[in-house]
């Protein structure tokens, strides 16, 4: 069993490198500011897109669409409105995508992309 954190690391390198696969670019990870943070900054299509990762071993106490919730996407809404404040040369368009990632080890794991997981 992987500890929390360590699975939360584990989590958001896979989903970076499955977007880069995708064509993504990833302009920032982990971006922190006194609002909170967002796991994944990526670009692509002239959309700015925020990413929020979650990583579970199984789905007992629900799926990572359901972790995101009311008030975490509010937080989230927050985080990115002061991030684009700060960078207003960045894309227009933006959206928030969920990536859920079930993982058992290193080479069995499966992601789930939710593209405009929730509305702004």
């Amino acid at each position: 069993m992987v500890n929390k954190k360590k699975l939360g690391q584990l989590g958001e390198e896979l989903a970076a490198e499955y977007l880069k696969e995708l064509g993504y670019s990833i302009i920032n990870r982990n971006y922190s500011c006194r609002i909170g943070e967002l796991d994944i900054i990526a670009a692509k299509d002239n959309y700015l897109v925020f990413v929020e990762v979650k990583t579970k071993q199984n789905f007992k106490f629900g799926t990572p669409r359901e972790e995101v919730n009311y008030h975490k996407q509010q937080k989230l809404q927050q985080v990115a409105q002061y991030y684009i404040s700060q960078h207003p040369k960045k894309e227009a368009n933006y959206r928030f995508d969920v990536i859920g990632i079930l993982y058992q080890s290193e080479d069995d794991y499966q992601v789930s992309h939710i593209k405009n997981a929730f509305l702004t």
